[in-house]
């Protein structure tokens, strides 16, 4: 088991993974350390707008965290294109799982307040089931064997927000974006994680999406087997060149309990039918849940390409990993909060969503570290401090001068040291008196011996000038009642 010593050492390794890669795209040191305090912040305990994150954070504003998403020069559209890259190193993939790694699309929506907020609209909230004054997000994320993370996104821009360039542009939204679909914006997010280099073998969706023609044939020209969901009206062609509803399907189908993974209760049973179609790599696939009164059949479209098994095991595992897409939209709003961000323009969106990625990916960093995964870079080695003969001298506040130490004149008596100074004040002149005679001296006369400016009398002080008047000599001031003898009590 972990200790707290390992958790703690996890953390400051995975600050550093963050630290490099946020130094890639931000050219101000301030910024990736504001960026770093915004992402440590967000978490459980702290609801994630600027004035909390800065309280969290140590700031004493909101002001260094309200800059990194709005005055700050910096793209999150670079973060968004590392993320894939830095989720295959942490997320890695289990040998011997013989599914792979792959992709789950699914859309979320943010509820919002008013209708300054980029792309909000009422529309339908899968998190409420019916229509909410909400933005609606395209999520990408990657699955696999060792956990799941949000790789890519999109914000979906509705129609009444791309006709109307006023409010687009009064929201910052880019006037070169036009308006997608939520299959368009994920069949982008494919193509742009493909070419990315992401090592996937498979994608999975829901009905949103899997009714789409053109998302399917986007996945299948990226070679990327998939089981999608789709309606129980959605006409489905058969072997024998007949066209009918996937509901009715369910009368010829031959059912075999399996389970399509393990759950937070243990193994997901259910029963499950293949049905061929007029594809030869493509299968309906009915779901039966039998614990249910309603709703009790779900429905599948699945296609795997050349080289990979075309085969009930495959696909039932395949649509049991849809579901981690769920569990980041849970850990992205329950345990870092990103649906509570105040933030209304397009790019402070953004940039809040791109950093909330990049701490869900830290978390499964440390997560996986701590489960023995090797994910981390190595901690630095601690330095080793040459020995010195002598102990190093104790550091001084400099904000205190050093008391300076007059020296004593031979003219004046000494002066005790003072308990609030350090050094007496200006000593007074000499006296002009003769010290013979005890009477004044004469005044400068042509043929006495002039003192030029810048020299002084035999004891080291300046005479004083002709036709004034010498002050007495300084006596010590009287002791303080109020203050005990011997300076400041402790």
């Amino acid at each position: 088991m972990a200790s707290i010593e390992d958790a703690a050492d996890c953390g400051e390794r995975a600050d550093a993974l963050v630290m490099g890669l946020l130094g890639r795209i931000m050219r101000q040191q301030r910024s990736v350390a504001a960026a770093m305090d915004y992402i440590r912040a967000l978490s459980r305990e702290t609801r994630a707008n600027c004035w909390e994150l800065a309280l969290r954070a140590g700031h004493e504003g909101p002001h260094r965290l309200q800059a990194l998403l709005s005055r700050h020069k910096w793209s999150w559209e670079e973060l968004r294109g590392l993320l894939p890259g830095l989720a295959q190193d942490v997320l890695r993939d289990d040998p011997d799982d013989l599914t792979g790694p792959g992709l789950a699309f699914d859309e979320t929506a943010d509820l919002r307040k008013g209708k300054s907020t980029a792309c909000v609209s009422p529309q339908h909230a899968g998190v409420t089931g019916k229509v909410e004054n909400c933005t609606t997000w395209v999520f990408a994320a990657l699955v696999t064997a060792l956990g799941q993370a949000w790789i890519d996104f999109d914000v979906y821009m509705p129609d009444c927000w791309a006709k109307d360039p006023q409010r687009r542009k009064k929201a910052g939204i880019p006037e070169k974006l036009a308006f997608a679909t939520k299959p368009e914006l994920a069949i982008a997010q494919a193509k742009r994680l493909m070419a990315a280099g992401l090592r996937v073998t498979w994608a999975a969706a829901d009905e949103v999406y899997g009714r789409s023609g053109e998302f399917r044939a986007a996945l299948r020209a990226l070679s990327l087997a998939y089981v999608v969901i789709i309606p129980c009206d959605y006409r489905v062609t058969l072997a024998k060149d007949k066209v009918i509803r996937a509901d009715q399907a369910i009368s010829g189908a031959v059912f075999e309990r399996r389970s399509c993974g393990n759950g937070t209760k243990g193994p997901r049973y259910g029963d499950w039918a293949l049905i061929a179609t007029a594809d030869p790599r493509e299968s309906l696939l009915i779901r039966r849940f039998p614990d249910r009164d309603k709703n009790q059949y779900a429905f599948y479209l699945c296609w795997a390409p050349e080289g990979r098994p075309a085969t009930m095991t495959y696909f039932i595992t395949i649509a049991g990993r849809r579901w981690p897409v769920e569990i980041t939209f849970k850990t992205g709003k329950d345990a870092l909060g990103w649906d509570q961000c105040q933030a209304r323009t397009w790019d402070a969106l953004c940039r809040h969503t791109a950093l909330t990625a990049l701490a869900q990916l830290r978390t499964a960093a440390i997560q996986a570290a701590l489960a023995g995964a090797d994910v981390l870079p190595a901690a630095p080695p601690a330095t080793p401090r040459p020995p010195s003969a002598s102990p190093p001298a104790p550091m001084t506040c400099r904000s205190t001068p050093e008391p300076r130490r007059c020296p004593p004149s031979a003219a004046s008596p000494a002066r005790p040291a003072s308990p609030r100074s350090g050094c007496p004040p200006p000593r007074p002149p000499a006296s002009s008196a003769s010290p013979a005679t005890g009477k004044p001296a004469s005044s400068a006369s042509p043929a006495s011996p002039s003192i030029s400016a810048g020299q002084h009398g035999a004891d080291g002080t300046r005479p004083a000038p002709a036709g004034t008047t010498t002050p007495p000599a300084w006596q010590p001031s009287p002791p303080d009642p109020r203050r005990p003898e011997g300076g400041d009590s402790m």
